[in-house]
């Protein structure tokens, strides 16, 4: 999924059942003796957590169902899904539902394994973002970043920002609000619509290359575009099978810096081959079960949004992104390339002042700005120009919107300690086929290069 672009407002990423071998035949004529008594049958360790991920699983998709936002894909057996014209449960029967199968998996005799610890965390975070729907701003925008998705926001270096936004005045100099100056060199490089096709498939294509120079994906991968005004901007479903759609609103495209960001951020080495690296490095028993639900507001998706964002720096070294826009995307779109470096050095300073929309954000979402002061707040500090269309992402969303962020600032100063002086595309990748890396906790500096 693509947050809303500063230039255009916009909101914005089967395994089977596990036979019952561990007891044979005899386990099986158990069981059904069980289901026929209303007794509770025998189940071997592996049996039960297959059957928990399953109930998780039907319990996330009956979430679902009260808010078709929350769950962004699904790609396991269909007898999961919830029965056609079945209505969408209560916020308090499915809490009721998930307390139930916490008590039942932390009930489970001897160690956890770490499939059964991973399925436990995702109830508990689930049932966070379920009591938080419930009881509105009953969490504050931080609570809710920590107990939903395990991540602390960070103060912002508020000397980077004064250095990134005198950067912008002296190369956008002139009369009137830096913001006015700056919508107004944005206002020169939108793509005519008849070309945004086609330059954003040239940017997805380079973006591909990169990205399998440096991770092994399979030569069956494929990453399906969907030109259509019905979506809001950019979104992309894994269907399984190294298979994705990506669906793209002209509109979120049409700043020349955005149809690069979104072909990385949205397919290489963003969301698409994130879930191919996933399932991937799953072969060949496939992914679990409790894998093939995507909980929009979850700590893995957070994850994947941080990730995306990083990766497209990783894959484009200011250098070489600016290279690259030079040499082919600006001759592609109708724009002088001798005006690339001029427009890199913008597009790059503007990006860095991206997480100064953190504490208003927090601010708004917690009661302490109006929407009008907040708007005024991103476009003055944060040189956001559609404000409304962010806030309005927060509104929907909370804390969510700290993926594009906070997240992505802890994953980058994860991978690069971890790298060293090395390469960084096969740290990115573990993490990546792993569907996330420790809480993105903030509140450790040794964490930190």
């Amino acid at each position: 999924m693509t947050a809303p672009d500063p230039a255009l407002p916009s909101r914005h990423s089967n395994r089977r059942l596990l036979a019952l071998a561990a007891g044979g035949a005899i386990l099986l004529l158990a069981l059904l003796a069980a289901l026929r008594l209303g007794m509770p049958a025998p189940l071997a360790a592996s049996d039960s957590v297959d059957l928990q991920a399953r109930r998780f699983v039907e319990l996330a998709l009956a979430f679902g169902k009260t808010d078709s936002k929350e769950v962004d894909s699904y790609f396991g057996p269909d007898a999961l899904l919830p029965k056609e014209g079945q209505p969408a449960p209560t916020l308090d029967a499915l809490q009721r539902d998930l307390a139930a199968l916490a008590g039942e998996i932390s009930a489970e005799p001897g160690p956890p394994s770490p499939r059964r610890t991973r399925l436990a965390s995702r109830v508990v975070h689930l049932q966070a973002l379920i009591e938080s729907i419930r009881t509105p701003h009953a969490l504050s925008f931080d609570e809710e970043a920590k107990r939903i998705y395990g991540i602390d926001p960070v103060p912002v270096d508020a000397a980077a920002m004064a250095q990134a936004k005198a950067a912008l005045g002296r190369l956008l100099p002139g009369p009137g609000l830096l913001a006015t100056r700056v919508d107004a060199f944005r206002a020169r490089y939108v793509i005519p619509e008849a070309k945004r096709e086609a330059v954003f498939s040239r940017a997805l294509g380079e973006c591909r290359r990169r990205t399998r120079a440096h991770w092994k994906l399979p030569a069956t991968e494929r990453l399906d575009v969907e030109w259509t005004s019905a979506a809001e901007a950019a979104w992309h479903r894994y269907r399984g099978g190294y298979h994705s759609v990506l669906q793209v609103n002209p509109q979120a495209v049409a700043f020349l810096g955005s149809a690069l960001d979104i072909a990385c951020h949205e397919g290489y080495p963003g969301h698409h081959a994130q879930f191919v690296m996933q399932d991937l490095a799953a072969r060949p028993a496939g992914l679990p079960i409790e894998d093939r639900v995507v909980i929009l507001r979850s700590p893995e998706t957070m994850f994947r949004e941080g990730a995306a964002n990083y990766g497209v720096d990783l894959a484009f070294p200011p250098g070489e992104r600016l290279a690259f826009e030079r040499d082919v995307l600006f001759p592609l779109a109708g724009f002088r390339p001798a005006e690339a470096a001029r427009f890199e050095q913008v597009r790059a300073l503007i990006d860095a002042l991206s997480p100064a929309t953190a504490p208003i954000l927090r601010d708004y979402r917690d009661g302490r700005l109006s929407a009008d002061a907040a708007a005024a707040a991103l476009q003055r500090d944060a040189l956001v120009s559609s404000p409304q269309a962010l806030l309005g992402f927060v509104d929907a969303l909370g804390a969510y919107a700290l993926g594009y962020t906070v997240a992505r600032d802890w994953v980058a100063a994860r991978v690069a300690r971890e790298a060293g002086g090395g390469d960084r595309w096969p740290v990115l990748g573990r993490y990546v086929a792993a569907a996330g890396m420790p809480p993105l906790r903030s509140d450790k500096p040794k964490d930190l290069p």
